[in-house]
């Protein structure tokens, strides 16, 4: 009996961690906004887009071009959609030409951390070589 029981805690427990985990596959975007890869020449990252930044994405890749230099506030944590990452861009604009100081690559970024990015490069992220290479509505 108490070998039985203790089967029936273990499946529970075992059902339990399993659970219903949609919410970590499907992630709910605000209106409008997509979530955008970026390719650089030694890592990816994705990007929230939303607004202007969105609409200007989805054309340039139903084109079959690029949409610029995705410029944006670099901010601490994956912010959602960044994942591998310990940080995010918020704020993302699509630039001509971008100041070297916030060019970079995603695995470089990753390499020395957010702080000392931000200690380096200031508060930007712009990627000159990034690729936008998928995109996401949710």
């Amino acid at each position: 009996m108490r070998r039985l029981l203790h089967f029936a805690v273990s499946g529970l427990l075992v059902l339990a961690a399993c659970g219903d985990d949609t919410s970590a596959s499907t992630t709910t975007l605000p209106e409008g906004a997509v979530i955008a890869e970026f390719r650089t020449p030694d890592g990816n990252f994705k990007v929230l887009l939303t607004g202007a930044a969105a609409d200007h994405a989805r054309a340039a890749f139903e084109a079959g071009t690029q949409p610029g230099i995705p410029n944006g506030r670099i901010l601490r944590g994956d912010g959602g959609v960044n994942f591998g990452h310990d940080w995010h861009l918020v704020e993302v604009e699509f630039a001509e030409m971008a100041i070297e100081v916030c060019d970079g690559t995603a695995a470089y970024i990753d390499s020395i951390g957010y702080d000392a990015w931000v200690a380096g490069a200031g508060d930007r992220y712009c990627p000159w070589g990034a690729e936008l290479v998928a995109l996401s509505e949710g």
